[in-house]
């Protein structure tokens, strides 16, 4: 591509631009206001579990289809009227209710058990007049890892057929319950609600500036904080007040997300944005790079080791990253990117994960792989399935948030979790409602208060299917 065309594209190019803007926000419009009581974010336990049926009417319809959140697969039974659909929780949970979605092959009849075992059950609910659509059922609390519907009575000639089996207990959202692991977290969402975040760029001294702000405007804390390692003297000098800052959010409730914009591995850990963060290796430095043993390949190995320090300390502290290693992949001006197929960037992509992982020995991290809406060529950047957990897009071309993108995340991702890594302008709450699989969207710091106005930040923050801070369950 053109370096010169994408570089106006790029909105990390205000580094140097704006820091007080976020700041006198917050003298501007610094009372608090108070935020409505919202929904609680509800966290359906079944999503991508491990399904177990009587029959399937086809291999196109199997159990699966009905735990993936996606509203237009289903599970469908052989036609026949004794069959029943067993989700695996994986553990014991509190379970307290279940949904199901008919499709127009619906039970007439049908139970709820429950078991601990898989071979003793209880009936917590019984159904002989039922009539299809949307079934959410109420119980008391029980304790269950398998939770199984049977149906012995059929309302059609057909079998039956769920698009969902959803399934909720007392770990769901608004901070109640038992822990839950992030990843398991955004995967249950996944089709229902997104959490709001906001990235903290530098100055590193002030790694919640712009959480701040958006508390000040909105009287909710964002579901999500970012932070960034950084180039600068005065940012590499507070990386651990970074660190620190990225504790204090996981405890106070939040979800962490860390980036690295730092200097090619030519140079040393301090160093500029132009020249240092936007700049270029030769084919041959590449190569270099992504070789072992090659001369900056241990050069980069030697700075993973220092980042693995900061993300040791954090994982002995019990907080679980969100790391996006490699910022915008398909953004060709800066020195990791650009680079398609399978000895591009994503070479260098699978090459820190396995170092971070099986060298320093690394288990907090929930890798995000990471592109921006430059094209939709997406999959020629891909490091593996095997290498990341979520998918995110940085949105940025005027635009926006079109179907060909959100179809083109899923097409990539398939059952998992999507988000909206950066943006400038976000999405409203209807956006979201028709986009439902956007796990967790994140507003880039100044640009979040200069293309969004207080009442918008305020009604999308308020909304029921966005998740702030105080919404969030207990994590792992």
């Amino acid at each position: 591509m053109n370096d010169s065309v994408s570089t106006a594209r790029v909105p990390e190019l205000r580094f140097r631009r704006g820091l007080f803007v976020a700041l006198a926000a917050v003298l501007l419009f610094g009372g608090l206001l108070l935020a409505p009581p919202k929904a609680e974010a509800a966290v359906n336990l079944a999503y991508g579990r491990p399904v177990t049926v009587s029959s399937s009417e086809s291999s196109a319809y199997g159990g699966q289809y009905a735990v993936d959140a996606n509203g237009n697969t289903r599970w469908a039974s052989a036609w026949s009227d004794q069959q029943y659909i067993i989700v695996d929780l994986g553990s014991v949970q509190t379970v307290t209710s279940v949904r199901l979605a008919w499709e127009a092959a619906y039970a007439r009849g049908y139970q709820i058990q429950t078991s601990t075992n898989n071979t003793t059950w209880t009936t917590v609910y019984s159904n002989y007049n039922g009539t299809g659509g949307s079934d959410t059922i109420n119980f008391a609390a029980t304790q269950a890892r398998y939770v199984k519907m049977y149906a012995f009575q059929r309302a059609t000639a057909y079998g039956y057929s769920l698009y969902e089996f959803e399934i909720y207990g007392s770990s769901s959202g608004g901070g109640g319950g038992g822990p839950i692991g992030v990843l398991q977290y955004l995967q249950s969402i996944s089709g229902s609600r997104t959490v709001v975040g906001i990235h903290n760029r530098e100055p590193n001294a002030q790694p919640a500036l712009q959480t701040n702000t958006v508390f000040g405007i909105t009287g909710r804390y964002p579901g999500l904080w970012s932070g960034d390692f950084l180039f600068s003297q005065s940012d590499v000098n507070n990386r651990w007040n970074m660190i620190y800052e990225a504790k204090r959010q996981w405890d106070n409730g939040a979800l962490v997300n860390i980036m690295m914009h730092v200097t090619n591995p030519k140079q040393g850990e301090v160093g500029s944005w132009d020249g240092g963060v936007v700049s270029s290796l030769t084919n041959a430095e590449w190569n270099s790079l992504i070789t072992n043993g090659g001369t900056l390949n241990t050069a980069w190995k030697q700075r993973l080791d220092t980042y693995a320090v900061y993300l040791q300390y954090l994982e002995d502290n019990g907080v679980t990253v969100l790391f996006r290693p490699f910022h915008e992949m398909n953004q060709g001006v800066f020195w990791w990117a650009g680079r398609s197929g399978p000895n591009g960037t994503a070479a260098l992509y699978r090459l820190t994960h396995d170092y971070l992982e099986n060298v320093k020995g690394l288990s907090n991290l929930v890798w995000v792989w990471n592109m921006q809406d430059l094209d939709l060529n997406w999959s020629a950047y891909n490091p593996g399935n095997n290498y990341w957990d979520v998918f995110s897009v940085d949105i940025y071309n005027p635009d926006g948030f079109t179907t060909a993108k959100y179809n083109a995340a899923l097409g990539v991702a398939g059952n998992k979790p999507i988000a909206i890594g950066e943006c400038a302008v976000l999405p409203t709450a209807s956006q979201l409602l028709a986009q439902p699989r956007w796990t967790f969207v994140m507003s880039w710091a100044e640009l979040t208060f200069q293309n969004n106005s207080n009442a918008q930040l305020q009604a999308l923050y308020n909304a029921s299917n966005v998740i702030t801070r105080d919404e969030l369950p207990t994590f792992l």
